[in-house]
């Protein structure tokens, strides 16, 4: 089952860099919620609609978005995602590079739950992998 939900969350990850909100909504729970970073102070998002519109939100903030996939660790129905995310800002035209973790909970094939990191560390306790300190 592991393996299926790893493909879940690259399918989602297409879709999503596709804008195809429809195969996207099919890869989400109904009541599937997001928790963004600790450091970010976002609210966490709550029902597939407001999950997919709080990333293609963030999405049309920027020119050139790129999402590269750098590992994929999966430990039962917990899916963790580390990325690397470039581009530039479109309101400040400042090119970026930032490498984040998103941790995916999925079950019966589907997100039923997303959260953030900043610090890959983190990300890796979280999903009971690693810890920072090994």
């Amino acid at each position: 089952m592991s393996q299926e939900n790893v493909e879940v969350v690259r399918r989602l990850y297409e879709a999503m860099l596709s804008q195809d909100l429809e195969a996207a909504a099919a890869l989400t729970h109904p009541e599937a919620e997001w928790i963004s970073d600790h450091r970010v102070g976002d609210a966490p998002v709550r029902g597939r609609e407001n999950v997919i519109r709080f990333f293609t939100d963030r999405a049309e903030m920027f020119d050139d978005l790129r999402i590269e996939i750098e590992r994929v660790s999966e430990t039962g129905e917990r899916v963790l995602v580390f990325l690397r995310l470039t581009g530039t800002g479109r309101a400040s035209g400042a090119a970026f590079e930032i490498r984040i973790a998103h941790l995916w909970t999925l079950r019966g094939g589907v997100v039923v739950r997303g959260e953030g990191y900043g610090d890959r560390g983190e990300a890796l306790e979280a999903a009971g992998l690693e810890h920072p300190e090994d």
